[in-house]
């Protein structure tokens, strides 16, 4: 059965929160030390094979998470609907402020260098539209499939939301450009078009925003050079036909390759670049097959910044197949996601003030440090 549009509503959220929870048990590893820990690695794990990991690979034991805590991809993606919902309106002063308060009060936990580099010049002073580090990663795009949702109805807010939300943080046209990628997917799958539909309008309402951001908005410092770079990869990506998974991933190495960030010593498609693990983690999502368990545990089984590529893959997934295929039962904080996720439905749910948002990540960041403490000593 067809998933509803209250279920898809759902899932922008549900489906993020859960894809970052399961890439979390293997974020950073390699694939084969999660076949040589795990096997064939398809579910969550009850608990952590801790003394098996003692013996091969000890130093991985230290990032561990509690099992169904989520990392920073949902933490943020929470924090930007919560501002959404509150204001009634897109903020980018608001957002702003969030993120310096939840730096002081140390509520942000596994975050990157780029985001801390972003919030301590907001905390200085610096304006939003001069904040941004110059960064095409991920760490944008991970946190705005429900803002697909916020803003359904809206395309020319949502386009405004994602892309000064993102250039906040990261300010590089690629970094915003596909996380636009991201709400578009999301927004349309709602709406209920195809996934052949999306490939197919995808690449040129990227390129229309793109354009937008190069061409104007020249109060905002951020890195143009690449011009068009993120739509055309992703009309190159949308436009092949994939036999398999494996020849996705080869494809979207080539892709990236002549693209490679400085520090990027491979192309590897679950790597934190708008082109790697960003591309793989869309195309995955889109992939002609109705089976998004199977397609988000494939995507984690290649390793490296497994979170995060499967928190966008599940934005996705999530929006396009809706909720049931999620084990909601897995995650901690179950009844919290769920009220955000009915929220984005019907906007007069109410959801937890900033104050409370804010308190309440303070103790799991806590949490998950004392956790990390324990398993440790």
């Amino acid at each position: 059965m067809a998933p509803s549009k209250e279920e898809k509503i759902k899932g922008s959220l549900l489906g993020l929160a859960w894809g970052d929870i399961l890439g979390c048990p293997v974020e950073g590893w390699r694939g084969h030390e999660i076949q040589t820990i795990y096997g064939d690695y398809q579910q969550l794990p009850q608990e952590y094979p801790l003394e098996k990991m003692r013996l091969v690979m000890v130093k991985k034991i230290k990032r561990l998470r509690p099992l169904g805590l989520y990392s920073d991809d949902t933490q943020q993606a929470l924090g930007l609907i919560n501002i959404c919902l509150s204001q009634r309106c897109w903020s980018k002063q608001a957002w702003a402020e969030l993120l310096v308060q939840g730096m002081a009060k140390k509520a942000w936990r596994g975050y990157g260098k780029n985001f801390s580099a972003a919030i301590r010049k907001l905390a200085k002073g610096n304006q939003p539209e001069l904040s941004g580090s110059s960064s095409a990663g991920i760490g944008a795009a991970m946190r705005v499939a429900p803002l697909g949702a916020v803003y359904r109805d809206n395309p020319a807010v949502l386009a405004t939301a994602v892309m000064e939300a993102s250039l906040i943080t990261h300010g590089h046209i690629s970094a915003a450009a596909f996380a636009y990628a991201v709400v578009y997917t999301v927004a349309a799958l709602i709406g209920g078009q195809t996934p052949q539909e999306i490939k197919d309008s995808l690449p040129s309402a990227v390129a229309s925003v793109e354009t937008e951001w190069l061409e104007n908005h020249l109060d905002w410092t951020i890195e143009r050079s690449v011009g068009h770079l993120v739509s055309q990869s992703i009309a190159k990506i949308l436009t092949q036909k994939w036999n398999n998974c494996e020849q996705l991933r080869q494809q979207i190495s080539q892709t990236a390759k002549p693209h490679l960030a400085k520090g990027f010593t491979k192309a590897h498609p679950n790597q934190g670049f708008v082109l790697l693990g960003g591309l793989h983690a869309l195309a995955m999502a889109l992939f002609p097959q109705d089976d998004p368990e199977f397609l988000l545990a494939e995507i984690i089984r290649q390793g490296y910044d497994t979170d995060t590529v499967a928190a966008i893959c599940g934005g996705i997934l999530g929006a396009r197949f809706g909720t049931n295929w999620m084990p909601l039962e897995r995650l901690q904080e179950r009844e919290r996601l769920e009220n955000y996720a009915a929220a984005l439905v019907d906007f007069n749910v109410a959801v937890e003030d900033i104050e409370t948002f804010l308190a309440r990540e303070a103790e799991l960041s806590q949490q998950e440090a004392n956790y990390q403490k324990k398993v440790t000593a």
